[in-house]
C-alpha cells in the first residue's frame, strides 16, 4: 500500500495561518508568504533613508482618528470593527487631466478664430520649433462638457489632434533594502545581471559622447552623489503651481551619472545630461501635463539630444502621440525615446508614452530576473532591466533602495547612449533593434507580454562594433 504524502509542519502551519487570516479578515504576519512561495519580485521590504523624502509615487492618504491601529487581540470584536473601517477607507482617485481645457497642435488661425467666437478662450499658444507645429491650450465655454468640447474642436479642419491635457506621473513604488551581496557598491548585482561592462570607462569605444535627455521632476544637482556630473537642470513647468520635489528626478539622475566613487556609481557618469523639470505638486499630487511634456520633448530635440529618458506614465493622448510620431518617425530628429511601462499592475491598460510604437518600453525585474509584480504588461513591451531594490540617491543626501519600472529605464537609456556614441549614423530604430537582439530570453520563448524581448544583456558591448547602419 503506498505511503500517504505528509505535509511538512512549517507548510501546514503556514496554510493554517493563512486560512485563519482570511477568516478573521486580517493581513498575514511576515513569513507566511515566504513559506508558500511568491511568483513576483519582492518589493515590500521597508528600508531606511537618510532624509525625510516621501517618494512613494503619490500623496499620503489620511485616516480618520477613530480607526483603531492598536493592539486589539486577534479576532476580537474591536479588531474586526477596525478591519471593516479600514476596508471602507478608499484613496481619493487622482485627476487624469486638466479640467475645462483642451489641448491641440497645428490649429490654424482661422479655426482658432471660429472657436474664440463660440466662447472658447486661449490659455496659451506656443510655437514648437523642432516638432514644427503650434501648441494651443483652450479653455472651454462655461457649461460645456469636456468630451463634447474635444469633439467640437476635432470637427475643424486643423483640429484633429485635439485632446484633454492629460497628466503623467513618475513610475516608482515601494522602497526596500537592497539585499545585495558584498561587492564594490550596492547595485553591483543588478549590473552583473545585465552584464554591464565593469571596465567600460577605460575603453574608448565604450564611452558616451552623445547627449542624454531626462524629463522628470526637479533634480538636486548639488547632491553629493551627483558631484562632478555634467548635469544641467531646466524647469519649464508652470511656476504658478507648486514646485515639484527633487525626489524622483534626483534618483533617476544618480542611476545615470552618479559619481563613480559614490554609493550610486552611475551607469554613464561621463555623459552630458540635460534634465527638464516638467512636474508640479498640486495639493500633494506630483504630476506633469501633456502640454508641458510635449514642450520638453521639443526643447530636447532642439538641442540635438538623441536619447531621452522618460520614467513616467499616463493615459494615451493624441497631441503626445503626434509629437512622438514626429520625433521618432522618418524625416524627424530620429530620437531614441525610452519610457517606463508603468506600475498599474498586470491587468492595467498599456501606459503612455511607452505604448507608442516608436518608443522603447521598459519593464522592471529583480536581481533574480523575476518580473516586478506591479509592472504593466502588453505586446508593446520591448525590454526588461533591473528595477527592484536599486540603490538611488534621495533628494537631499544619501541613498535609498527604490523599486518601480521608473528605475529600470536608465539601464536602457544608458545602453542606447553608448550604442549611438559608437555609431552616430545609426537610426533610432536600428539602435532599438540591436538592443532587442542582444536581450536574454527569460520569459516565455520568444517575445512575450511580460518581459518583451527579454532581459537587457550587454555582453560584448565594449568589443568590436558591428555595422548596423547597412
Amino acid at each position: 500500500m503506498p505511503r500517504p504524502q505528509l505535509i511538512s509542519k512549517p507548510v501546514a502551519a503556514a496554510a493554517f495561518g493563512l486560512v485563519a487570516c482570511l477568516i478573521l479578515q486580517v493581513a498575514p504576519p511576515d513569513g507566511y508568504l515566504a513559506l508558500v512561495g511568491a511568483a513576483y519580485a519582492d518589493d515590500d521590504d521597508s528600508g531606511g533613508d537618510d532624509d525625510d523624502d516621501d517618494d512613494d509615487g503619490g500623496p499620503a492618504q489620511s485616516r480618520p482618528d477613530d480607526v483603531d491601529d492598536g493592539a486589539a487581540p486577534l479576532g476580537s470584536r474591536n479588531n474586526q470593527r477596525a478591519t471593516v473601517r479600514r476596508a471602507q477607507i478608499q484613496p481619493t482617485p487622482l485627476p487624469t487631466f486638466t479640467p475645462a481645457e483642451i489641448l491641440v497642435t497645428g490649429l490654424s488661425d482661422g479655426d482658432l478664430a471660429v472657436l474664440l467666437a463660440e466662447g472658447y478662450a486661449m490659455n496659451e499658444r506656443r510655437a514648437l520649433a523642432t516638432v514644427a507645429t503650434t501648441l494651443t491650450r483652450l479653455a472651454i465655454p462655461a457649461g460645456q462638457e469636456l468630451g463634447a468640447a474635444r469633439a467640437r474642436v476635432r470637427l475643424l479642419p486643423s483640429g484633429e489632434t485635439a485632446d484633454f491635457n492629460h497628466f503623467y506621473r513618475t513610475e516608482q513604488s515601494d522602497e526596500g533594502e537592497s539585499g545585495q551581496e558584498e561587492c564594490d557598491h550596492e547595485n553591483c548585482t543588478a549590473l552583473d545581471l545585465v552584464q554591464w561592462p565593469r571596465n567600460r570607462m577605460a575603453n574608448p569605444v565604450c564611452r558616451v559622447t552623445t547627449k542624454v535627455g531626462l524629463i522628470d521632476t526637479g533634480v538636486n544637482a548639488g547632491h553629493e552623489i551627483l558631484a562632478g556630473a555634467r548635469l544641467s537642470v531646466v524647469r519649464i513647468a508652470d511656476d504658478s503651481l507648486g514646485a515639484s520635489k527633487a525626489v524622483h528626478g534626483t534618483a533617476i539622475a544618480s542611476l545615470l551619472v552618479g559619481a563613480p566613487d559614490s554609493r550610486v556609481p552611475g551607469l554613464v557618469p561621463e555623459a552630458e545630461v540635460i534634465a527638464v523639470d516638467v512636474f508640479s505638486d498640486v495639493a500633494g499630487d506630483e504630476r506633469a501635463d501633456a502640454a508641458t511634456l510635449v514642450r520638453a520633448l521639443d526643447l530636447l530635440a532642439a538641442q540635438q539630444v538623441r536619447v531621452i529618458n522618460l520614467s513616467l506614465a499616463g493615459p494615451p493622448n493624441t497631441v503626445l502621440h503626434a509629437a512622438l510620431d514626429t520625433l521618432t518617425g522618418p524625416g524627424g530628429p530620429d530620437t531614441v525615446i525610452v519610457a517606463a511601462v508603468g506600475n498599474g499592475g498586470p491587468t492595467a491598460d498599456p501606459a503612455w508614452p511607452a505604448a507608442h510604437p516608436g518608443v522603447l518600453a521598459v519593464t522592471a525585474a529583480d536581481v533574480r530576473a523575476r518580473i516586478y509584480r506591479q509592472a504593466q504588461r502588453g505586446a508593446h513591451i520591448d525590454l526588461a532591466a533591473p528595477g527592484v531594490n536599486l540603490m538611488a540617491a534621495t533628494s537631499i543626501k544619501g541613498a535609498r533602495a527604490k523599486s518601480g519600472t521608473s528605475f529600470a529605464v536608465p539601464f536602457v537609456t544608458a545602453a542606447a547612449a553608448i550604442l549611438l556614441s559608437q555609431q552616430p549614423a545609426a537610426s533610432a530604430a536600428q539602435t532599438a533593434e540591436r538592443m532587442r537582439g542582444m536581450a536574454r530570453d527569460v520569459g516565455a520563448t520568444g517575445p512575450d507580454e511580460v518581459f518583451g524581448h527579454g532581459l537587457l544583456s550587454l555582453a560584448g558591448l565594449c568589443g568590436p562594433v558591428p555595422d548596423i547602419t547597412e
